[in-house]
């Protein structure tokens, strides 16, 4: 069957109670995929916080925004890539007003490995995707203009989408080579002097456990204490954990999931602003308007007007 690039136009894949990602990336046959999203002005949310057992390769290719990789915080502009690796939690926000495209590559562990537990299986196979192996999180222009990544993952969306007579085998042989660029860098540097590299999220399942909280719970009343008591923590200290994990405080990061909740709403449904609040967890409506203003710059009935103006 064809596949297609498939054009995503949202602020957020689907994801389960735990925030792993329920889109399942390629087949049993064939345990890769690639996306490219494309997303207006008016969504200020890139990336909603999700996980995924397979490592992204994500390159940018118009606009800015801003990562959040684990507890890395990093800007990607249009040329440049990032490198997560796999079952790292992270979401993206915008910079500026520009429009954004940006495309993924999603490689499963099973697309790489081997039958027989070789050399390359075992000494850089398994190192990748057991988080013992250190790439650099952030492929900037400088470093992109060295390691030539870009190019390599466009031919491998092109191949991808096009599937010509034995694409399958030229997809795995580019992404081998974007692998052997990444481990060459990596042996050329000191670990401590890798340029963008990740320290990795020592703190990743307990802030999978308060996303996941906070998405079965966001429409009900939540405190700070609520929210600290899921994973053993005083407020105080809980309020520390989320700024470094998510740069945020605790209720403005429940408020960002609210609205992003209902942004979805106001896109897929015709509910009243009122109904919509109270299905989002706000207190009033005065608060809702109030806390979207803050993050999408205008009313959600204007931005439900702006939309419909666009169709």
């Amino acid at each position: 069957m064809k596949k297609s690039l498939e054009l995503l136009d949202s602020i957020g894949e689907p994801v389960s109670q735990d925030m792993k990602e329920k889109l399942m990336h390629g087949s049993r046959q064939f345990r890769m995929s690639v996306h490219v999203t494309k997303l207006s002005s008016l969504n200020n949310l890139v990336l909603y916080s999700h996980w995924h057992e397979e490592l992204e390769l994500l390159f940018m290719i118009k606009g800015t925004a801003k990562f959040h990789v684990g507890q890395e915080k990093l800007v990607v502009q249009s040329g440049e890539a990032v490198f997560i690796q796999p079952n790292m939690l992270h979401s993206a926000i915008r910079v500026d007003q520009e429009e954004i495209i940006f495309c993924a590559v999603l490689v499963h562990f099973n697309f790489l490995s081997s039958l027989e537990n070789d050399q390359i299986q075992q000494q850089y196979v398994f190192p990748l995707f057991l988080d013992n192996r250190r790439y650099p999180l952030l492929i900037g222009r400088e470093l992109e203009e060295k390691l030539r990544l870009i190019p390599l993952l466009e031919e491998v969306r092109d191949l991808y989408q096009q599937e010509a007579h034995g694409y399958e085998m030229l997809i795995k042989a580019r992404l081998f080579e974007v692998l052997y660029r990444l481990e060459k860098c990596a042996a050329e540097h000191p670990r401590a002097g890798l340029p963008g590299q990740s320290r990795g999220g020592n703190s990743s399942m307990l802030a999978k456990k308060t996303l996941a909280y906070v998405q079965q719970n966001y429409s009900k009343r939540i405190t700070l204490s609520d929210m600290a008591q899921q994973v053993n923590m005083s407020p105080s200290y809980f309020c520390r954990f989320m700024k470094k994990q998510f740069d945020l405080s605790p209720m403005d990061f429940l408020n960002e999931y609210r609205i992003s909740e209902a942004v979805s709403l106001l896109e897929t449904t015709d509910k009243k602003i009122m109904e919509i609040s109270g299905m989002t967890g706000f207190s009033n409506v005065n608060r809702f308007t109030e806390m979207f203003k803050k993050t999408y710059g205008c009313r959600p009935m204007d931005y439900r007007n702006r939309l419909r103006q666009s169709k």
